[in-house]
């Protein structure tokens, strides 16, 4: 479809710039705002005709409208398909990458591949918090490394930019801040933060943790982010007066085959049942109670202790009473090999003490 023709008092003047009286101004096409351009005529073209090649998006050129060329958009529906499925990742990364790809489609989506330029990339980075930009800029190198092997461009624009500089802003936890949490706390989202702290696990392995994986005197914990790469990912924890304790405290009145579970207001099968929490919900119930105890009023919301800081709390408190926190970690060295290949089922547990001392924080 051809372009609107542009008024009679219009006439000869670039797009975006209008006559107002005898001065000029600029329609900005990305936010609709105006911008007085000055009464000269001349400069007004020159500056308007500078501003349209920098504003305009990706897809407003000629072979994008021609659609000749495949769009970020439709590049990023094979690469989900076709590449994603294939790594084996982590429910919680491909949650996260899901976040990512939005973000991506909604500044890049509709323009054609081969057509984004640096200057593109670095101003949707540039919309981002530092870590965010940083996720999504990896995302970004990888998606255009596999459209660059077919064929349908020959630049990697992501790979020019630079990575930000993330700051660390999150407070770690105090003894006494977790007490109050725990204190404001739902049962379930207590027994979730004595594990954390007694198993040192991460968010997503502590919800993935049933019952029937306390077995043979033991609780074994196949940990989702490493267990493809080392032996350290495959960990069986004694069951320790701690451990058995908190375990003891999950077998409720509500039959779940996780440890970690809570009646919710709607019967809705996720993950295999119906009870299990997801990783946004612990997150916000955490939250919740935080809030809720007033803790860390001192703190800003950004530096803020979440549950994900609860295993570096974790990891410091078995340092600070002499025990090993790098093997109840997982935490591999760069000896050990892989624990799990194709055509190997013999899994090798690699056994950690869980006896964190956490009576202060429970009361």
């Amino acid at each position: 479809m051809a372009p609107r023709p542009r008024k009679k008092g219009n006439h000869g003047l670039p797009p975006n710039l209008y006559p107002n009286g005898r001065a000029y101004r600029y329609r900005r096409p990305d936010t609709g705002t105006w911008h007085g351009m000055g009464t000269n005529k001349q400069e007004a073209i020159k500056a308007a005709k500078i501003l349209n090649a920098e504003l305009a998006a990706p897809g407003d050129l000629v072979a994008g409208v021609l659609g000749t060329q495949c769009t970020m958009g439709q590049f990023l529906d094979s690469y989900e398909a076709d590449v994603l499925p294939h790594r084996d990742l982590a429910k919680a990364t491909l949650d996260l990458y899901a976040v990512r790809i939005r973000q991506i489609r909604a500044a890049l989506g509709e323009a054609p591949v081969d057509q984004i330029t640096i200057r593109h990339v670095a101003r949707f980075l540039d919309g981002l918090t530092a870590r965010a930009s940083n996720q999504a800029r990896a995302l970004l190198v990888d998606v255009f490394a596999h459209a660059i092997a077919k064929g349908l461009c020959q630049d990697n624009p992501a790979a020019a930019t630079m990575a930000r500089i993330e700051k660390k802003q999150r407070k770690r936890h105090t003894v006494e801040g977790i007490a109050a949490i725990r204190a404001k706390a739902e049962p379930w989202l207590q027994n979730a933060i004595d594990l954390a702290l007694v198993t040192a696990q991460r968010r997503e392995d502590i919800l993935n943790m049933k019952f029937e994986d306390v077995r043979d005197g033991a609780l074994y914990v196949v940990q989702s982010k490493t267990k493809r790469h080392t032996d350290a990912g495959w960990l069986r924890l004694p069951l320790t007066p701690a451990l058995q304790e908190i375990i003891a405290r999950c077998r409720d009145n509500i039959a779940s085959p996780y440890l970690i579970h809570r009646k919710p207001d709607r019967k809705v099968k996720k993950d295999g049942h119906w009870t299990k929490v997801d990783n946004r919900y612990l997150t916000r119930a955490f939250k919740a109670a935080r809030d809720d105890a007033k803790c860390y009023a001192h703190l800003s919301e950004e530096e803020m202790p979440g549950f994900h800081e609860l295993r570096a709390t974790s990891l410091h408190l078995y340092k600070k009473a002499g025990k090993d926190g790098q093997a109840i970690a997982g935490h591999a060295s760069g000896k050990m090999t892989r624990n799990y290949e194709a055509d190997h089922d013999d899994v090798v547990w690699k056994e950690a003490i869980a006896d964190l001392d956490i009576s202060k924080i429970r009361g």
